[in-house]
């Protein structure tokens, strides 16, 4: 499963990724939604969870905590 939404000046991708052994992954990536240099300024994995939807959710607040915090270049 996979979201898109721009928040704070940033496009956002939030992905769900299955585990070989159950479970999902939480994947977000964060790049500049203003047409500057190409490519992400951030992605980091955002913890397991039990069902697609429940690893977007982490991958949304993590993204929104990230840009909120200032840790995107």
């Amino acid at each position: 499963m996979v979201t898109q939404f721009e928040y704070g000046g940033y496009a956002v991708v939030a992905r769900a990724v299955p585990h070989a052994g159950g479970g999902f992954s939480g994947v977000v990536t964060i790049a500049d939604a203003f047409g500057e240099p190409s490519g992400p300024t951030f992605e980091s994995e955002t913890g397991a969870a039990a069902t697609p939807e429940a690893a977007l959710a982490l991958a949304e607040a993590a993204a929104m905590r990230t840009i909120d915090a200032g840790e995107v270049n």
